[in-house]
């Protein structure tokens, strides 16, 4: 499965877009493409969330499926190492 960071998800539209932790192109996700571990609620996701996906086809194109919450650490560029700290200051 594919690691990524949810960019923007508008629950009225019920789509949204994940950046790729690979880099490229940002994948499309729609709500039927979202796994809901709540029954009776709408699938959601949240702006700078992490998640885990498939790639598919939906009509028009590619698209995210099997979109989970991941159970895995901030993104690469979130948890960059700090910056040296010098005595020399």
């Amino acid at each position: 499965m594919a690691l990524g960071t949810v960019t923007t998800f508008s629950p009225s539209r019920g789509s949204g877009w994940i950046r790729p932790d690979s880099g490229g192109n940002l994948v499309y996700v729609h709500k039927s493409g979202i796994n809901n571990d709540t029954p009776g609620s709408a699938p959601k996701l949240e702006k700078g969330q992490r998640v885990e996906y498939q790639i598919g086809q939906r009509p028009k194109g590619a698209a995210a499926i099997n979109v989970r919450p991941a159970a895995e650490a901030p993104a690469p560029d979130v948890a960059a190492e700090p910056a040296e700290v010098t005595a020399d200051a």
